[in-house]
This record gives structure tokens, C-alpha cells and sequence, in this order.
């Protein structure tokens, strides 16, 4: 079975996409063969991916027909890199939560768990890039890829939202998935000449201890302007203290998998 993995956090702005997006470039050049599933209605990782007008050509195939089944499984294949397919985000993504409330009664929270099961053979890595809200897309990608990685930018007030990740995180384990696990909280945007920034890094490994990743994600604009290029800063410039700060993550991310 693949290592399923949703990248989560209710608050936007904390470098979800661009974690994603980086681990799973990082993971194909590994040889790895690599699912990304864009659960966002923002599609930020389809455009970070340069795949925005491809996915807003009528009848293009994405996240909303995936989960709701429809059609066959038509990921757009090797994107970037050789081994990376994604299921991109299209505008037809702001009306899966309609659709996924009008199923209520035949357990919408497992829609893209099914799916993706018959599929997951294809893979080693399934990475699903989640909205910063948590609806039921959210639910969906958190009960099909149940390792949470929790990206928190490291600035006050980033603490209290993750505990309540962690909660709702309970409540899922508990009534729709199971095996949802935290699978690690990694620090971003942090700034190495702030104190706040510090302090906030303190706190974070002070309440998640061993959960929390030894890696943590400098702020630079390098890797901003990789996303403008259409491509991860772990392919755009490997030599970079991104690539090889989101490398070492992506290392850690292998390593506590089983």
C-alpha cells in the first residue's frame, strides 16, 4: 500500500502548498513514484504546478470528478518531474462541498478513500494539498491520506490552531477513520534573526516533542520565486537552503513511515 499523507492546517498562508509540492518533487526524484491530489478550491498547487489553464479547460478531469467517482482515473502524468502525477484542482472544486453535503446519508467523509483505493496500487507516496478550512474536502483527504503532516508558521498565535487540529483530529480517528496519526508538525517561515520566531520554534518542540520534525523551513524568497516559475525550489535550484531543507524533511518524512 502507498504512504498516504495529507498536509493540513486550518489557517492559510503557512506554507501547505509549497510543502506539499516540494516533498513530492522531492520524493520522485527519488525514485519514487509519487500521487499528488489538490484538494484545495483555491487550486493553489495545480497553479503552482503551471497546470491553472489546463485545469480550467472544460471537461478536464480532477479532484472533484475523483472524488465522487466520476469518469475513470486521468491524473495528469509526470509533472515536472518523472514519477509525479497529480490530480489537479478545477473550478468545478467549489461546488464539492454541495455535492459531498447532498450525500450526507451515504458517508461522505469516505468518498475519496474508496476511490483512491482502487488506485493507491499505482503509488508508493499519495500527497493530498488540503484548503485552509476544514470542510468536508478536508475530511475526505485527511480520512483517505491519514498521516497528518501540520505545517505552522512560526510566529505567535500559530500554537492554539494546531491543538485544535489535534482535536478534530481525534474526533475523525474516532467516527470516520481510524488510523488518522499525526505524522509530524514542521516549522516554516522562520527567520533566524527574530526572537519571536525563536520562541514560537521553542514552544512548538516543547509541546509536540518527537512529533515535531528536527527540520524546519527558513523564509526566503528563493523559494517564493521558485512557485512564480512553476516549479519546486527542489528543482529549480537543489544547491538552495530550501531544496535542501525541504530534502531533509522529505528525508524524515520517509523515515517515520510503518
Amino acid at each position: 500500500m502507498a504512504r498516504r499523507i495529507s498536509v493540513v492546517n486550518q489557517k492559510g498562508g503557512v506554507g501547505k502548498t509549497t510543502t506539499a509540492v516540494n516533498v513530492a518533487a522531492a520524493l520522485a526524484r527519488r525514485g519514487k513514484r509519487v500521487l499528488l491530489l489538490d484538494c484545495d478550491p483555491q487550486r493553489n498547487a495545480s497553479q503552482f504546478l503551471g497546470l491553472g489553464r489546463a485545469a480550467d479547460q472544460e471537461g478536464t478531469w480532477g479532484t472533484f470528478e475523483f472524488v465522487l467517482g466520476r469518469g475513470g482515473f486521468e491524473p495528469q502524468r509526470n509533472v515536472v518531474v518523472d514519477g509525479l502525477d497529480v490530480v489537479p484542482a478545477t473550478r468545478r472544486m467549489v461546488d464539492l462541498e454541495l455535492e459531498l453535503m447532498r450525500q450526507v446519508l451515504t458517508g461522505p467523509g469516505r468518498k475519496l478513500a474508496r476511490n483512491l483505493a482502487a488506485v493507491e496500487a499505482q503509488y508508493e507516496f499519495v500527497l493530498a494539498d488540503c484548503g485552509p478550512t476544514i470542510g468536508l474536502a478536508t475530511v475526505n483527504a485527511m480520512a483517505a491520506c491519514p498521516e497528518i503532516l501540520i505545517p505552522v508558521e512560526t510566529l505567535p498565535g500559530s500554537l492554539p490552531g494546531v491543538v485544535d487540529l489535534q482535536q478534530l483530529m481525534e474526533g475523525l480517528r474516532a467516527d470516520v477513520e481510524p488510523s488518522i496519526r499525526l505524522l509530524g508538525v514542521v516549522g516554516t517561515f522562520f527567520e533566524e534573526n527574530g526572537r519571536l520566531p525563536r520562541g514560537v520554534l521553542t514552544d512548538l518542540r516543547s509541546s509536540f516533542g518527537a512529533q515535531m520534525f528536527e527540520t524546519f523551513i527558513h523564509k526566503a524568497q528563493h523559494i517564493a520565486a521558485a512557485a512564480g516559475e512553476g516549479r519546486p525550489i527542489v528543482l529549480l535550484d537543489p544547491q538552495s537552503r530550501g531544496a535542501r531543507e525541504y530534502e531533509s524533511l522529505t528525508s524524515e518524512v520517509v523515515n517515520r513511515g510503518g
